[in-house]
């Protein structure tokens, strides 16, 4: 109901002269004084301060379709020839004679529409196939750049969770070594030197130089300067060797037989 609601509804608001009989524009003239619809090219636009003629003929000399002044403000003149100039248009109204050629004054803009050619839609068509391919086109880039970052998180993921399993490792070995501590080192031990041998500090006598003492005893814990170029050694157990200027031993002390 609603749609033959609808349907009838725009029967009756349809124009009547979409069910006219359409007049070439060459053949206004034999249809002077007659209210119809005239259908043709427009070859030219013409504008002045009063009118402007849309010429359906290149010498502006037989059928024209009229703008007058009054109606500039449905009709722009700046407009009109970028609209109307080189397309098939249908003007409705009564045809005048004026200066001997066919007329219509077009003062509404439903009076003058454009027509669709066959051609107007081959090239809306193609029109409406080239945007298609652009935006299925676009489309696929889209689609391209979804599937590789799609990839990319795939990868992201991997390693994140590769990353996440490193720490529970370093976390579980963490938590093993908190709760076993290893056992604390045994405190060091602090020993004497090692006493001399006996034998030989029994070898060691008056008259020796430095060197035969040290290769016998070793070095000396410390070494005392005295006076007129005399040298104490210092050893562990209280041994000691004095030496003259002339570095031979002349004293001494703690050694067996001394």
């Amino acid at each position: 109901m609603r749609r033959s609601a609808v349907a009838l509804a725009l029967a009756l608001a349809l124009p009547a002269w979409a069910a006219e009989t359409i007049v070439p524009w060459d053949a206004a003239e034999q249809h002077i004084g007659e209210d119809t619809v005239v259908e043709g090219r427009v070859l030219g636009v013409h504008c002045s301060p009063l009118s402007c003629l849309l010429a359906f003929d290149p010498t502006f000399n037989r059928f024209t379709a009229v703008v007058q002044a009054k109606d500039f403000k449905s009709f722009p003149p700046d407009q009109l020839d970028a609209q109307y100039s080189g397309r098939r248009v249908r003007v409705r109204g009564t045809i005048v004679d004026r200066d001997k050629k066919p007329e219509i004054v077009v003062e509404d803009p439903a009076n003058l529409k454009l027509v669709e050619t066959k051609e107007d839609k081959q090239k809306k068509a193609a029109e409406r196939a080239e945007t298609q391919d652009q935006i299925l086109d676009r489309l696929d880039a889209v689609l391209d750049r979804v599937e590789s970052l799609t990839e990319r998180m795939v990868e992201m993921q991997a390693r994140l969770e590769t990353v996440v399993a490193a720490l529970d490792e370093r976390t579980q070995a963490l938590m093993v070594a908190a709760a076993n501590p290893p056992a604390p080192a045994p405190p060091p031990t602090y020993a004497g030197p090692e006493p001399h041998p006996w034998e030989a500090m029994r070898t060691v006598k008056r008259g020796m130089s430095a060197g035969e003492v040290r290769r016998l005893m070793g070095d000396p814990l410390n070494v005392v300067p005295g006076g007129n170029g005399w040298t104490t050694w210092l050893y562990d157990g209280g041994a000691s060797v004095s030496f003259d200027g002339r570095g031979r031993a002349q004293s001494l002390a703690g050694f067996p037989g001394y």
